[in-house]
């Protein structure tokens, strides 16, 4: 009969979870029939002791995991050092338990996906005689070496893959008139994007509001400005990597219903989703549907905007069941609401068009309107409409950006904030967002580029506004 020894697991108070998981093991029938060994903390002949590393150190590992530096958003960084995070100068934390109102910092430049990502944490053990001195028993030694065998070809929760991010990249309006079409068509997205343009190429989703309809054809509604591109743009936004555009705006039905058709049909023909628009209401009130590694993304439009000066509603546009148009307020928010999905395995995603135009702020209408969302299972609210970049705040424990202002918009020399927006970049790992990298642009004439610093304090500044203000 096999004798039995005792062990005991060395861990201290600093590995929890790892000592659970190996006083579980140890606890199997198989262990102590077949190796023939027991827990018994206080005699033991056998001692599990650990030890951790920021690189993998011998021994066998019984845990893996991911760390990131976390900090509050509204602080204005992006990044720290892997010198400041081994000086005890930053906040880490496993990246499962990075949660509101935090995200996550990259280290040296590097995120958690990256090859040579230093922050991953190794717990190894290590089995040895409780009497080391002297020589070494022939039957223990025989014992360890089963004992790290079986451990080893156990499977170990605590050692997790690397974890898989998402980026999602998304812009403000979009418009293509006044000259920044010829540029498009002639130079490509970064011709017209400028350096902006190399954030889209390192993304996996990208979005922008597209102020306008793309035909050669339509009459002119009655309207405050009217706004039409030439089909030959379609092509170089999808070589800029743009996968989906909102269209639930109050500029997409500016040449009439058969120009808006003529839009669906090229967007569509070039494999760029339509946002918050069809042919009929259920076709408006779908999501684009990315998935990356077996994690959904579903992509909403919906518009909410004040009635034009001239008269003009976004309401006379609404989808219905056997009518082509966007999907607006109310009663389109109830149809998007229908097809939120609320599980692990899915991010809501909702890029909006409405609040009141050269604001810095949401409106409290507009605030109450789009927390029911959140409410409803909304994951990500992005806006469109002011012209301005208003600020982030959480809402509900969800990352909310009430403006990203202009994208591309000839003719906004002069105004107050029209000639700056915001790009946003989100790192998502699940549902957590990790990362959060807003991006200033400047626009000049018919182009973009990236803006300057400064653009971000006002940003971070009316966010601190708003947290102060609702909190």
């Amino acid at each position: 009969m096999t004798p039995v020894d005792g062990v005991m697991i060395n861990s201290g108070n600093e590995f929890t979870a790892e000592h659970e998981f190996l006083e579980k093991l140890f606890s199997q029938r198989n262990f102590q029939n077949t190796l023939g060994i027991r827990l018994a903390p206080d005699s033991p002949a056998l001692i599990v002791e650990f030890t951790a590393s920021w690189t993998k150190a011998e021994g066998i590992p019984v845990s893996k995991t991911w760390f990131v530096p976390r900090e509050d958003p509204l602080a204005g960084r992006t990044g720290t050092s892997l010198a400041a995070c081994l000086d005890g100068k930053e906040t880490l934390v496993a990246i499962e338990e990075l949660a509101p109102p935090y995200t996550g910092l990259l280290v040296d430049g590097l995120c958690v996906t990256d090859e040579n990502y230093p922050l991953v944490k190794y717990v190894s053990i290590r089995i040895k005689e409780a009497q080391s001195e002297g020589e070494k028993n022939p039957r223990l030694m025989e014992k360890i070496s089963a004992l790290e065998k079986t451990l080893t070809e156990t499977p170990k929760p605590l050692v997790r893959d690397a974890p898989s991010i998402i980026w999602i990249a998304a812009a403000g309006d979009l418009m293509l008139g006044r000259g920044a079409g010829d540029i498009l068509i002639r130079e490509g997205a970064r011709g017209i994007f400028g350096k902006t343009a190399d954030y889209f190429m390192r993304s996996d989703l990208n979005m922008v509001n597209l102020e306008g309809a793309i035909s050669d054809g339509g009459a002119r509604v009655v309207k405050s400005y009217n706004f039409r591109f030439d089909p030959l743009t379609v092509p170089p936004l999808k070589a800029g990597r743009i996968n989906a555009v909102l269209l639930a705006n109050n500029h997409a039905f500016d040449f009439g219903e058969s120009a808006f058709m003529e839009t669906l049909d090229h967007l569509e023909n070039n494999g760029i989703a339509v946002l918050g628009a069809g042919r009929n209401i259920n076709a408006a009130a779908a999501p684009f549907i990315f998935t990356k590694e077996q994690f959904e993304v579903r992509v909403f439009g919906i518009a909410s905007y004040p009635t034009e000066t001239s008269g003009w509603s976004g309401a006379s546009v609404s989808a219905s069941e056997k009518k082509a148009g966007m999907l607006f307020g109310r009663e389109g928010a109830d149809r998007l609401k229908e097809n939120l999905v609320r599980k692990n395995g899915v991010l809501n995603v909702i890029f909006f068009h409405g609040g009141n135009e050269w604001t810095w702020q949401p409106d409290d209408n507009t605030r109450r309107f789009y927390t029911e969302l959140v409410q409803s299972g909304a994951d990500l609210l992005i806006g469109s409409h002011p012209h301005t970049v208003q600020g982030f705040e959480w809402l509900e424990g969800k990352p909310v950006f009430w403006s990203l202002g202009n994208y591309v918009f000839p003719g906004m020399d002069g105004t107050d904030g029209g000639e700056e927006g915001l790009l946003i970049r989100l790192g998502y790992a699940g549902k957590t967002l990790v990362y959060l990298e807003p991006v200033p642009v400047q626009l000049k004439d018919a182009r973009s580029d990236l803006g300057r610093a400064q653009q971000l304090m006002r940003f971070y500044k009316l966010s601190r506004d708003l947290k102060m203000y609702y909190n």
